[in-house]
């Protein structure tokens, strides 16, 4: 079942991303700057979020940190988040965007995940990008970045297994992309994304660390701060391969009875 599925976003690799390109093209269609868009927002927003936590309201991780300690704290956050809230939000109406072309032929449903990532990670990019650069600049960059394809496996895994799920449950339930949505928001006040141990003390901390998505941040933070935090690996990988094991079953299950829903 799984190696089927495997197997099917292997052979339509070039569908995923020939979609993945039209949505992108799409998403500035007739304005002046074209694709530049692309690249201007997440750039323009990163960029702002250092500027003032950095230089306006001068937050620190500590006494001894630098000015751009936590600029770079908060950037090693939200790569992960963004590119993992944003994929799943959309999941939702993923189907439903694309009933007629669903209706119309024997369309492999099990890549539309992956379109969707594909297009909603190039925020992310552009972060991942500046914050490579801050980090040299701030001489805190580690030989451990090399390692990043780790963690990003993990994270397509669990993205791909969700994002199966309630592109599934969207069908049915027409409002689960604002549900979802609202609970992420939620979500990020309650995770390591902009806050630390210094700041909210021990016994907040701890509260934190009860948030599953709280160890996919630590793990990548790991990865960017050479430094290793045994239990949120084991937590990080059993979700994303238990994520993928349940989304895989429903999207092979259902994909055949779809359209007697849509």
């Amino acid at each position: 079942m799984y190696i089927k599925t495997i197997l099917s976003i292997l052979q339509n690799r070039e569908l995923i991303w020939e979609l993945a390109l039209r949505d992108l093209k799409g998403l500035n269609k007739g304005a002046f700057l074209g694709y530049l868009w692309l690249v201007l927002n997440p750039l323009v927003q990163v960029t702002a979020y250092v500027v003032i936590v950095s230089f306006v309201f001068r937050t620190q991780l500590s006494s001894k940190s630098g000015t751009l300690d936590y600029a770079l704290y908060m950037l090693s956050g939200m790569i992960p988040w963004q590119m993992m809230t944003k994929a799943i939000q959309e999941s939702p109406s993923l189907i439903r965007e694309r009933i007629e072309l669903v209706k119309q032929v024997i369309y492999p449903i099990e890549t539309l995940p992956l379109n969707s990532l594909l297009t909603s990670s190039l925020g992310s990019l552009v972060a991942l990008f500046i914050f490579l650069a801050l980090s040299l600049v701030n001489g805190t960059s580690h030989w451990t970045y090399f390692l990043l394809p780790f963690p990003l496996f993990l994270l397509m895994i669990f993205i791909l297994g969700v994002s199966w799920v309630s592109s599934i449950a969207g069908v049915l339930i027409k409002d689960l992309r604002e549900i979802i949505t609202v609970f992420l928001v939620l979500a990020i006040y309650f995770s390591p994304v902009i806050l630390s141990e210094p700041i909210v003390g021990n016994k907040i901390w701890r509260y934190i660390l009860w948030n599953p998505l709280s160890h996919i941040i630590i793990c990548f933070r790991d990865i960017f701060n050479a430094d290793f935090h045994l239990l949120s690996w084991i937590i990080f990988t059993c979700m994303a391969f238990v994520a993928f094991m349940i989304g895989g079953w429903v999207i092979t299950r259902t994909k055949l009875l779809i359209n007697e829903y849509i």
